[in-house]
């Protein structure tokens, strides 16, 4: 998988407390105040929550103020804030964790605790994020390879916010991940996901499979050998052949993966389709969110402001932002002692 963390995050102000309560306040969502151990998850402060339910050793509460600009759909800020608050408890517990296990972690809050398939990809892209590279992430092995920018490139990076938010456990998102998780099951026994299963297998097999589980797998190993060749692209500086990459991957996301409502199908295509992209696709679930480009750097800006009068045009209702963004490091202590700021 590939990975980059942009400058724009999560912030989590906190102060130890000596009681096992943790108060919350957020500009965007109100106050709220509860005992460790504690779970709703309809609640706004469910990721504090199952934060707090996941070590043994979480003896101290916080006083904690929440901020940040993330839209809350395809940029990862589910983990950001998820990360944000296991690193504040662990903080003020003094509880040491290294980078694999603060990845484990959010991985558990959101799949066993909060019942969301997801993978190591969003905590995984922050806790390593570095503001001067893109992230080659081997999800089998766990292993970060950090892939530098090249000093001479005309690159920028162009995010497109719909406007339409989504709720993946609400979504086709889980029933994606068990397609996948059945299409593997069939073609092998005993085998858990489509990474278990050779690509000589699939192509022996693949006639065999339903044909919703077919494409689930065709998506799967295509995006296997797309990631490659982007990675290659990128060491390259080679901007058309990664944009082109892109495209494709977004177009099996919608042909074989069949995620993408209407609206964002639309934003992909005239974010494409705009000259100054090399390419586009879509970010997080594919369920409303995001759209991610690869632009020419000198004409970034422009191309922005062009997506954005063309979208909202079209779409006056829906509050659509389209910006460049700059790159960030994955996780600040803004204070080793006192502040947090994860970013993505």
């Amino acid at each position: 998988m590939l990975g980059r963390t942009i400058g724009i995050g999560t912030t989590l102000e906190y102060e130890a407390l000596d009681s096992d309560e943790i108060r919350i306040a957020s500009a965007q969502c109100g106050e709220t105040s509860f005992r460790i151990r504690e779970l709703d998850r309809m609640h706004w402060a469910r990721y504090a929550q199952a934060a707090a339910r996941l070590l043994p050793g979480f003896k101290r509460g916080l006083n904690a103020r929440l901020s940040g600009a993330l839209i809350g759909a395809g940029l990862s800020s589910s983990a950001s804030v998820g990360l944000a608050y296991i690193l504040a408890l662990a903080d003020v517990n003094e509880i040491d964790l290294a980078k694999k296990q603060l990845v484990q972690l959010e991985f558990q809050m959101e799949h066993d605790i909060l019942n969301l398939q997801i993978g190591l990809l969003d905590p995984m892209t922050i806790v390593n994020g570095r503001k001067d590279a893109l992230l080659f992430m081997d999800m089998l092995t766990a292993s970060v390879t950090p892939i530098f920018d090249s000093p001479s490139s005309d690159s920028a990076w162009i995010i497109a916010y719909s406007g339409v938010s989504r709720e993946l456990t609400k979504s086709g998102f889980n029933l994606r991940v068990h397609e996948c998780q059945r299409a593997a099951e069939a073609l092998k026994d005993g085998a858990k996901i489509l990474s278990d299963i050779p690509r000589a297998l699939f192509e022996d097999k693949k006639a065999s499979l339903p044909d919703n589980l077919r494409k689930r797998a065709e998506h799967f190993f295509a995006e296997v050998d797309r990631v490659h060749q982007s990675a290659r692209a990128w060491k390259e500086s080679d901007l058309e052949s990664f944009g082109t990459l892109m495209n494709r991957s977004c177009q099996s996301s919608i042909d074989n993966y069949e995620v993408g409502s209407d609206v964002l199908v639309e934003l992909h295509e005239l974010v494409s389709g705009t000259t100054g992209i090399y390419g586009s696709r879509f970010s997080g679930g594919g369920y409303g969110g995001c759209v991610v480009a690869l632009a020419n750097r000198d004409a970034a800006d422009d191309v922005a402001a062009e997506i954005a009068a063309k979208f909202s045009a079209s779409h006056p209702e829906l509050p659509a932002q389209v910006f460049v963004p700059e790159m960030g490091d994955g996780i600040i202590a803004l204070d080793a002692a006192e502040d947090l700021k994860v970013q993505l």
